[in-house]
This record gives structure tokens, C-alpha cells and sequence, in this order.
């Protein structure tokens, strides 16, 4: 018999081990940083809270626990959203799919009770029976987040524009580069609106990350940015030795598209993380974004999907 009972704090630690094995079944691999050396803290503490919120519940089997949800709360595009990150879940391999569909059904009701309307999950890429279990109850495809040994890549291309680091006087010529990366995203597939930028901004991830820009005959035609140091993110299973690409990501002015300079940055961002002793690169991107899936994969192993599912709101 199973039953679905509210998590306790009692109950934290057998979820975190339901979650460490689910880890190494689907996400342990060279291409991907160990996040259980010492990353288990973050998702403690995550558990913890949300188990205070109320918004955790564990599924039995007699009296073993079989799997779990911990979902976080947030306004995502002015849309109330109830979330789960990848490591918000977890469910025993045997039967995991019967499992995982109790439990939403099961949360699924307290979030449109509570007006969530906009479900986000975060999944392994390698589970492809709950990636389509998801996809038939009317979750669809939205981020992939993607990681690579520094180690593994040694990539060789011949550009023919210089690649450079960039520094506080290029801050301005940033802005109006980053802002019309903005225009790229809002229109068609895509459809992603983005906060505009602001100098003081670009200033401020400049003292700790890099924005490597390309230019042709000094005007910027392409930029990758990238922090040395994400730590151990509880989304995106980023840890210590990783590096991440973010802030306003890879952008490359559609005049010069296909000619290698994507290649020609990510191969500096590469050499960078390997001379700072960064083992990991890590990346996220929408899935309706032509561009990035054509590159991204090329380079980097999908690692986790996140999924979307927009409730009709006459329920």
C-alpha cells in the first residue's frame, strides 16, 4: 500500500539519499561535477525549508520512503509558478515512473488550489521514461542546462576576427551590444523577453567574470560571457570546480553568423577555465532557441531538462 504523507524533518535524510542514488544513475559522468562531494548541504537545507513552508511531501510504500517532492514558490514572467528543481525530487527505480505520477497528481492539486498555473520541473536528461511520462500530461521542453570537461576539449579554429577580453572601457559599447542581443530573444521562436542591461551592471560582473567579445575591424560582432566561480548551485548542480556560462551568455550579430566565431570564443573560454583550474563548464539555454541548440550540444552534454506545463486557467 503507498500513501502520500507531508515531509518531516525526520524524513529528510532518507530523501537525500532516494536523491543521491538518482544523481549517480543519471547525471554521474566525466563530462559532469560531482555534487554529492559537497553539495548535500544545499539540498539539506533546501528540504528543511521547505518542509517548514509545507510545501514537501514524501510518497511510502508500508513504511518505506519511495520518493519525494520539495517545491519552491515564485512569480516567473509575472506568472505564479510552483518549481522543482532537480534536486526538489526523487523516486525509487523500481516502479519510479507510478511513483512520480502520484506525487504530481498529488501536488498538482495543492498548486492550482494556491492559483499556480504555470508548472516548472527540472529532470534528468537521461530519464526518457519520465521526460515523456511529462511530455503526455502537457509538459513541454524549455531549458536544457548542458556541462563539459575543460579537460575534454582542445577545440582548433581558425577565426578570422581578433577575440579578446574586455574590460572596463568597453562597458558602453557592452551595453549596446547585450541590449540588442534583447531584440534577438523577444522575436520569433524564441520569444523570451529580457531585462534590459545596464552599465552598472556590466560593471559589476566585470570584477568578477569575464565578457570575451569578437570584433571585425574593432566594432563587437560576437560576445561569450562566463564566471569562474558559480559554487554549488542547488538548480544547476554546479559545484567548486566549475565554471558557468551566464550574465548575458553568447550572442553573435546575425551578419556573422556560421562563420566560427561561437567556436573561436568558447575554445578562449575553455583555455581561461583550464589556466584557472576550473575542471567543469556549464550552460543553459532555451530549447526554442535555434541557434543555441545548434551549437551547444555540439560541444556540451545535455544534463538536465526543464520542463513547462501552463494549466488553463477557466479550471
Amino acid at each position: 500500500m503507498i500513501r502520500i504523507v507531508p515531509m518531516k524533518a525526520e524524513h529528510i535524510p532518507d530523501a537525500v539519499n532516494l536523491w543521491k542514488e538518482q544523481f549517480v544513475r543519471y547525471c554521474y559522468s566525466n563530462s559532469f561535477p560531482d555534487f554529492t562531494a559537497g553539495g548535500l548541504p544545499v539540498i539539506n537545507a533546501y528540504l528543511k525549508e521547505q518542509t517548514e513552508k509545507k510545501n514537501a511531501i514524501i510518497i511510502k510504500r508500508d513504511s518505506d520512503i519511495i520518493g519525494y517532492m520539495a517545491w519552491m514558490y515564485f512569480d516567473f514572467h509575472r506568472e505564479r509558478t510552483a518549481f522543482l528543481p532537480t534536486a526538489a525530487h526523487a523516486a525509487s527505480p523500481h516502479d519510479d515512473i507510478r511513483i512520480y505520477e502520484e506525487m504530481y497528481y498529488h501536488a498538482a492539486q495543492k498548486w492550482v488550489d494556491d492559483k499556480r498555473f504555470n508548472h516548472l520541473w527540472m529532470t534528468y536528461s537521461d530519464n526518457h521514461p519520465l521526460r515523456e511520462k511529462l511530455y503526455d500530461i502537457g509538459f513541454g521542453s524549455y531549458v536544457i542546462d548542458a556541462c563539459q570537461s575543460t579537460g575534454a576539449l582542445n577545440l582548433s579554429v581558425t577565426c578570422d576576427y581578433e577575440i579578446s577580453s574586455s574590460g572596463i572601457k568597453d562597458v558602453d559599447e557592452l551595453l549596446a551590444f547585450a541590449n540588442l542581443s534583447n531584440e534577438y530573444y523577444a522575436a520569433s521562436p524564441v520569444f523570451l523577453k529580457r531585462n534590459e542591461y545596464s552599465a552598472a551592471e556590466i560593471t559589476e560582473f566585470l570584477k568578477e567574470g569575464y565578457i570575451l567579445t569578437a570584433r571585425d575591424k574593432g566594432r563587437i560582432i560576437g560576445v561569450m560571457s562566463f564566471s569562474l566561480d558559480p559554487g554549488y548551485h542547488f538548480e544547476h548542480l554546479t559545484a567548486a570546480d566549475s565554471s558557468s556560462i551566464k550574465f548575458i551568455g553568447a550572442f553573435i550579430h546575425s551578419d556573422y553568423r556560421g562563420r566560427g566565431i561561437g567556436t573561436a570564443l568558447l575554445e578562449k573560454v575553455f583555455t581561461i577555465c583550464r589556466e584557472k583550474r576550473k575542471s567543469y563548464l556549464h550552460v543553459s539555454f532555451e530549447t526554442a532557441n535555434p541557434d543555441a541548440v545548434h551549437f551547444w550540444p555540439k560541444y556540451f552534454k545535455p544534463a538536465i531538462h526543464s520542463v513547462r506545463r501552463t494549466i488553463n486557467k477557466d479550471i
